[in-house]
């Protein structure tokens, strides 16, 4: 099932992804949005994503779950001085391995979806699904327009599978129209908001 070691990728400095900073839809985000709950960063690596929730939500408990033990440290390093950021060493589908009844009201994608095998799309639109009141939201950086699409991670998706895989549980918005995100990537991601039904 095109299973990755993430421990070695991060050990063998193979992690194109982490870009050194937080993704840049984090801070147009965060300039307006109320939320409700605790924030939710699955796949959160070393930890840039995840620092920038926990400065702009003080207020707010923030947890970050990885596989990879060395991204768990340095993200541990990263966020020591923010009290309301936690970090997980654990598999996000297994919740009995982290889960400690939070009342979660926003979930932050950003390379944990494209980072699966695709035939565990289905776990993870569930998984986010059972975490998330009624009104929760799921936003993100979805990577839908992918050049080379039969190859990953990242693993490319479409627009109709998102629609078909989360729309179950989700009222999905049109993309986000002002999109940014890093050099390199500009037409490869889209901004997406999901709202719990």
């Amino acid at each position: 099932m095109n299973e990755v070691n993430w421990q070695a990728r991060y050990e063998n400095a193979d992690t194109p992804w982490d870009k050194g900073e937080p993704h840049p839809m984090i801070a147009r985000w965060t300039q307006d949005r109320e939320v409700e709950g605790d924030i939710l960063v699955p796949g959160c690596g070393r930890g840039w994503d995840l620092q920038a929730w926990g400065v702009a939500y003080p207020q707010h408990a923030v947890i970050g779950i990885d596989l990879a033990p060395s991204a768990v440290s340095s993200a541990r390093r990263l966020c020591q001085d923010l009290s309301n950021v936690t970090v997980h060493e654990a598999d996000f589908f297994s919740l009995e391995s982290w889960y400690e009844g939070n009342r979660v009201g926003l979930i932050w994608e950003h390379t944990c979806f494209c980072a699966i095998p695709p035939p565990l799309r289905e776990v993870y639109a569930k998984t986010v699904a059972a975490l998330l009141p009624s009104g929760g939201r799921l936003i993100g950086a979805f990577f839908t327009d992918i050049t080379d699409r039969a190859s990953g991670p990242p693993w490319n998706t479409t627009m109709s599978d998102i629609e078909c895989l989360f729309s179950p549980w989700f009222v999905i918005e049109q993309p986000v129209a002002e999109h940014r995100t890093f050099a390199g990537r500009e037409g490869e991601e889209r901004s997406l908001i999901m709202h719990r039904r």
